[in-house]
């Protein structure tokens, strides 16, 4: 199998098959500073991606234990098209993927540090990690130098780009303010994409990507305007919980306005 393959292998199974949960924790101090973190327990995932991936798997020795801490400043050095702020928040990334085939098991943690709102918002904007930096992760455990080869493939099938649908938001983060607020325009562009009809078909079929994102903030909250959320008792602490496919058909669900 090469690498565009495992790749893709890997790409169907996350997108199609809701058979994982992805939590989200972003935890901001007084002086806007803070982490970004996401665990992913992707174990259920194995068995689909034996299914695709059949005995070649075990050929090119994908079944090998991986249990790595990936920095995600190569990425940030050969990324293309992105702002240099971007490219200093994926530099100081990590991700430490766990991955033992037989023993099904498949965990992928990330950790983002920020040192300000500024930084916070492009976090949340989806300017850093998310699919892209899944998908370049698994490259340099998995590919045996075949990637420069396989990418001129002209079979080479094209992944709807899951992380876009974070880019549908305007995105404020400031002292005081966190905020997702849909942008129709941006949404309806994306789903005009070909690549996303295929997406839309899973919406319906009882399938779910379980989400859940914890906001610590630095003070109590003053005000929210979404329903879904949920605060702690000292009201410092924001919780929602959702099935991600949902923004498929109705993301105005999950703009927010959060005072504190």
């Amino acid at each position: 199998m090469k690498a565009w393959k495992f790749i893709t292998v890997f790409s169907l199974c996350f997108l199609f098959f809701g058979c994982y949960e992805v939590n989200e924790a972003i935890t901001i101090n007084e002086n806007g500073s803070g982490r970004f973190m996401t665990k992913m327990d992707l174990g259920q995932m194995i068995e689909m991606m034996q299914s695709f991936g059949g005995d070649e798997m075990n050929q090119e020795g994908l079944d090998r234990v991986v249990d790595t801490v990936i920095s995600m400043s190569s990425f940030a050095d050969s990324a293309k098209d992105i702002s240099e702020e971007q490219k200093e928040l994926m530099r100081n990334g990590k991700m430490h993927l766990v991955m033992n085939i037989k023993e099904k098991i498949f965990k992928i943690d990330t950790d983002f540090p920020f040192n300000n709102y500024s930084q916070l918002q492009s976090l949340l904007a989806g300017n850093a990690g998310g699919m892209q930096a899944l998908t370049n992760a698994m490259k340099k455990v998995f590919d045996k130098g075949a990637a420069q080869q396989d990418n001129n493939q002209p079979d080479t099938p094209k992944d709807p780009d899951l992380d876009q649908l974070g880019n549908i938001f305007d995105v404020v983060a400031q002292n005081g303010t966190i905020s997702k607020v849909l942008n129709k325009a941006r949404y309806e562009s994306l789903m005009a994409k070909p690549e996303m009809e295929q997406m839309k078909q899973v919406t319906g079929a009882g399938i779910e990507i379980l989400y859940s994102t914890t906001l610590q903030l630095p003070r109590p909250v003053i005000s929210i305007d979404n329903t879904l959320m949920k605060l702690s008792d000292d009201k410092k602490t924001v919780t929602i919980k959702y099935n991600y496919l949902e923004m498929f058909e109705t993301p105005e669900k999950f703009s927010f306005t959060i005072k504190y």
